[in-house]
């Protein structure tokens, strides 16, 4: 699991942010990490993380400038940072994901990195995604709380079981604590009730 993928059902749900906390988590902890913007079509993270940057992984990609000037270094934890720059949108980024090129630089980060952490694009809208599962060793699946629907997330991962098969978790993001506090109380007392009596933890 050194190349992990952060992903979601829809937009907005969270993933961007889930996938720097977590890198960022890593890092702090010593471990060499890269983080990679690779949601091509929508690169939050590169306008959140370096608004000024003027090159990145696509300008790598290309050949056009070497890594070390693309990359952006964390003073505080180490944390390296690829971020996506582009002046117009791009209509094949699912063939840049899939191509030999980028996988050349992930296996190259394998040499360099203790893990390597790409935010992508949701799997909703596009196959962006679907593109990466020949680089990518596991993802991460970020569901909106109390937003987004059961049957959404598995019509989205039945229909990709190249990512279904390598999921390595599930984050249940943007939390309702007051809302979820009553649920838990309520269900928790329930199961107490119906499984644990029977083991006499509960009268």
């Amino acid at each position: 699991n050194k190349v992990i993928g952060i992903t979601s059902t829809s937009p907005r749900e969270g993933k961007s942010t889930i996938a720097a906390n977590l890198a960022q988590l890593i890092a702090h902890t010593g471990k060499r990490v890269i983080l990679v913007d690779g949601d091509l079509r929508n690169p939050t993270l590169s306008r959140r993380l370096s608004p000024d940057a003027s090159r990145g992984i696509l300008q790598v990609l290309a050949g056009e400038v070497e890594l070390r000037q693309a990359i952006d270094v964390d003073k505080e934890t180490g944390l390296h940072f690829l971020p996506t720059i582009f002046e117009t949108r791009l209509a094949h980024t699912s063939e840049i994901l899939a191509s030999e090129t980028f996988k050349k630089l992930i296996d190259g980060f394998r040499q360099s990195y203790d893990y390597i952490v790409i935010d992508l694009s949701p799997l909703s809208p596009v196959v962006d995604v679907r593109a990466t599962a020949n680089v990518v060793d596991s993802y991460v699946y970020v569901i909106e709380w109390g937003k987004t629907g059961v049957d959404l997330v598995q019509h989205q991962l039945a229909s990709a079981p190249e990512i279904y098969e390598s999921l390595l978790g599930v984050v249940l993001n943007k939390v309702n604590i007051k809302r979820l506090q009553r649920y838990e109380y309520y269900h928790g007392s329930y199961y107490e009730h119906k499984y644990y009596a029977n083991y006499g933890y509960t009268e």
